[in-house]
């Protein structure tokens, strides 16, 4: 157990069991968990070990973040680990990650996060650390030690309360879609490093999967038109956010690719066009909360 840190889980009508076994797992790595329940109604969480907060409604989960992280930094802790509700981390993966963020800070490096190797539930697969290039990105794989990339994922990323302040909180009116790669990118404009962790892994499920032909040749993940929305909406932000410009050229083919596909392919195709219009256009005129 390491007491300097604490765990947050965002959970949100979860699985029967599905965050009391993570909160098992990951509670008797860290000095202090808490919950944010999301859900409405709340979810009935049993977890002797975990604070449980009802906010009585949906935050979001940047806004449920920053809640989090304020209360465990209150409460005396120097890191926070974030999870989502469908992760599974390694019996001993705090405390690899904190080996590595202490290595880097003893380098004279300013680390703002450190995160684990992503394994998708799906199939096992594990996703490589990346830096964003044209034309190609930088897929960054290994098997021990660590290395700076461009972004992590929120779930498994174990973030370092000596830079939250300067980095500033998660965009809270973001609500979930692309707040972990904003965070990320701000952080190394404010000169911060962002490290990923070949010492240690966490699963996560990503999004659910779909088939588009026989065979299981093509694969692809699925979301409902009001998810649709947020992601057109709020990668538009962070086109208008200073994102890195080899980040954006390669999203906007990624944006024109997934207009075309939920509008014309995938049910229900009116309706998704709908919702992704709306986010493209709101992303273009609102203003987003700085």
């Amino acid at each position: 157990m390491t007491a300097t840190i604490g765990a947050l889980i965002i959970a949100y009508h979860p699985d029967a069991g599905q965050v009391e076994a993570l909160g098992d797992r990951v509670a008797r790595q860290v000095g202090k968990l808490l919950v944010i329940d999301n859900s409405q109604p709340a979810a009935e969480l049993k977890i002797p070990s975990a604070e449980i907060i009802e906010p009585g409604a949906n935050l979001g989960v940047a806004a449920a973040i920053n809640q989090g992280v304020a209360a465990l930094a209150a409460s005396g802790c120097k890191q926070v680990l974030l999870l989502d509700q469908d992760s599974l981390p390694a019996g001993d993966m705090v405390a690899r990650l904190l080996d590595c963020l202490h290595q880097a800070v003893s380098q004279g490096h300013k680390v703002a996060a450190v995160g684990p190797v992503i394994r998708d539930q799906a199939d096992g697969q594990a996703a490589p650390f990346v830096r964003f290039r044209l034309p190609f990105n930088r897929r960054l794989r290994g098997h021990q030690g660590s290395v700076a990339c461009d972004f992590l994922i929120t779930s498994g990323c174990l973030i370092n309360l000596d830079c939250w302040e300067s980095v500033g909180p998660m965009r809270s009116d973001w609500f979930i879609d692309n707040i972990d790669l904003e965070w990320c990118f701000r952080a190394r404009r404010a000169g911060f490093t962002i490290l990923g962790c070949f010492d240690t892994w966490l699963e996560h499920a990503i999004g659910q999967r779909q088939y588009a032909v026989a065979g299981r040749l093509f694969a692809y993940r699925h979301h409902g038109p009001e998810r649709l929305y947020t992601m057109m909406r709020n990668r538009v932000f962070l086109y208008r956010s200073q994102a890195p410009m080899a980040w954006i050229i390669q999203d906007l083919l990624r944006a024109c690719a997934k207009l075309a596909w939920f509008s014309l392919l995938v049910a229900p195709r009116w309706q998704n066009m709908r919702a992704m219009l709306s986010g493209l256009r709101e992303g273009l005129l609102r203003r987003p909360v700085p």
